[in-house]
């Protein structure tokens, strides 16, 4: 038999106590409301997501001379949206504390009232002891664990309102501070004519695979050094294809603690500098859980102008100019991706463009460029581990990404999404392809689709020209030549498609799988398989093979294509591959 605990009762300890209860209940279901009632507004309309900023800044990107008056409104305007930001967070903090001292006052207030309660009228039916000390007990609980419900729900709000904010939006740069305001200068970036003489991103100008010079070499030989300009040992592993623009080629490096972007002269291979990436606002403390094959740096960089950019697993994100000199740098924010991060980065018409596709929250966001600062965000719903591309159709340049159900157009400048068509599945590495009309999506374990763009640039329409599912990339990306589509498969497969119909026109089966995804150089692909053999194969109709040549390591990068040379990253090296005058 339970025995009930007597107390000495107190009538006007017990008033008090019920006084307490009664107004730090009450003043704790107000500041809960209150916390559920922001994070519902910021939901909807996000303060950093300031739609007249992000107008000024891209009337101000396409201005052709500089507007001193607007850059100084953009200015006033970004100096109030931080500010306005930075006192939303401090009244988040000030209200989760005051739930936290309201509730925890309810609750040893309430357990006082309990405790100098007075002895209630007697009853005609007198419980025993035990059925009145366990209705008390049952109250007791009720109560408590609605409290910490509240008190729960209130917290929950808060943070919830914090992390829904868009990541990065604040951006150190270089010379940031709290007591300066940097104007912003006006710099002209690189047009599309100007990035396909470079090699400026992953698969070079745009990601598409098309390389604009045609006198790449077709003969060299690693061990007798024939055509090999020059060869470098790598300081540090990664996955990442080199990017070129003019005589600078950039990389970069990392593992658990260390993370690196380094700067080669083209001419001669010499190591000019190395930049350690350390130190980043926002930059987490432990490493990502990533899969060995993806590794810590596996994002390809992007270089646009004078500018080079690169990102992390752990999406530590920084731009170099070409001396290493730091421009801005931050980390985007929080990465759960149960791979690791590799989707590479592009930069076109002076935006930096990450696909930061994840489990939940997911983002394609724009980014000026010159400062760091986000333009635009829009929300992503499925996951992916693929890379976008800008295909210049004739409708206008659009921004194509593709994650595990869709692939979806956007506009460059603005993020608006000019198409969406559902045609994939599962876990999606490769990046779409676009020649001639037809953007060429495929994946692993569900199909390969031809999406043809048709209407006009006001109103861009899609139609599935045709699906196919015999053979399919699992890593490797497809590219175009107009009429056919090329891609590689992990377990050694070259496969040609008609353009317009999907036919299977060829199949080879080599010996090994493919990571690195095929180049078009002119009339000739240019594909490397993971032991290191580069397959050059006559872009056709019917499979010709040119040449098989061995670079004698582990392969997983792309090569990058200038004039008249090949850059190739393998698991060890980097080599530059030029014929030499006889």
């Amino acid at each position: 038999m339970l025995e009930k605990r007597e107390f000495e009762k107190n009538d006007f300890m017990y008033r008090v106590s019920f006084m307490l209860t009664m107004v730090a209940g009450s003043f704790s279901l107000l500041v809960f409301v209150m916390l559920v009632i922001n994070y519902l507004q910021i939901r909807a309309a996000d303060p950093v997501d300031n739609e007249m900023l992000t107008q000024m800044r891209i009337e101000y990107a396409n201005l052709p001379d500089e507007d001193a008056v607007l850059a100084q409104r953009i200015q006033d305007l970004d100096l109030l949206t931080r500010k306005a930001f930075f006192t939303t967070q401090n009244h988040l903090r000030i209200g989760a504390i005051m739930l936290l001292v309201g509730i925890s006052v309810f609750m040893v207030a309430f357990k006082n009232m309990t405790r100098w309660r007075p002895d209630l009228p007697e009853l005609a039916e007198v419980p025993t002891a035990e059925r009145e000390f366990l209705a008390l007990a049952e109250a007791r609980n009720l109560i408590t664990w609605g409290a910490v419900i509240l008190l729960g729900g209130g917290l929950a709000a808060s943070f919830l309102t914090e992390s829904a904010l868009v990541p990065g939006a604040g951006a150190a740069t270089a010379d940031s501070g709290d007591d300066a305001e940097e104007s912003i200068i006006a710099k002209e970036f690189p047009d599309w004519d100007a990035m396909q003489l470079q090699w400026p991103a992953f698969r070079g100008a745009g990601s598409l695979g098309l390389a604009h010079y045609e006198n790449a070499p077709i003969d060299w030989d690693i061990e007798s050094g024939k055509n090999i300009r020059w060869s470098v040992e790598l300081p540090r592993v990664g996955t990442n294809s080199p990017v070129v623009w003019g005589n600078r080629l950039f990389m970069s490096g990392a593992d658990e603690s260390v993370r690196e972007v380094y700067c080669y002269d083209t001419e001669t291979g010499d190591l000019l500098w190395t930049r350690s990436v350390e130190g980043l606002e926002g930059t987490p403390d432990e490493p990502p859980q990533i899969n060995e094959e993806t590794g810590f740096s596996a994002p390809t960089l992007a270089v646009h102008g004078d500018q080079v950019f690169a990102i992390f697993a752990n999406a530590d994100l920084v731009s170099y100019d070409f001396e290493g000199n730091l421009i801005w740098g931050y980390n985007v924010g929080y990465l759960e991706n149960h791979y690791g991060h590799s989707s590479s980065l592009l930069a076109y018409g002076g935006l930096l463009y990450i696909q930061f596709d994840q489990v939940e929250n997911g983002e394609l966001i724009a980014i000026n460029a010159a400062d760091g600062e986000v333009v635009w965000a829009m929300p992503r719903e499925e996951i992916s581990w693929a890379s976008p591309i800008v295909a210049p159709t004739e409708f206008g340049p659009q921004l194509i990404l593709v994650s595990e159900e869709n692939v979806d157009a956007y506009d460059p400048e603005t993020g608006k999404l000019l198409w969406r068509e559902e045609v994939l599945g599962g876990e999606v590495s490769p990046s779409p392809a676009y020649s001639n009309g037809i953007v060429f999506a495929a994946n692993e374990y569900a199909m390969a689709s031809a999406i043809q763009l048709t209407g006009s640039e006001d109103a861009v329409a899609t139609e599935v020209a045709w699906d196919y599912d015999n053979y399919l990339p699992e890593v490797s990306s497809p590219v175009g030549d107009g009429k056919r589509f090329y891609f590689a498969t992990t377990i050694g497969d070259l496969v040609c498609l008609n353009a317009n119909t999907g036919e299977e026109l060829w199949v080879e089966e080599m010996d090994d799988g493919f990571y690195s995804s095929p180049v078009l150089v002119n009339d000739r692909l240019y594909v490397l398989d993971i032991p290191g053999v580069m397959y050059i194969i006559k872009a056709g109709p019917e499979y010709e093979l040119i040449a098989k040549i061995d670079m004698g390591e582990l392969t997983f990068a792309t090569p990058a294509f200038m004039d008249g040379r090949i850059y190739i990253r393998t698991e060890g090296h980097l080599y530059c591959i030029e014929e030499q005058d006889v």
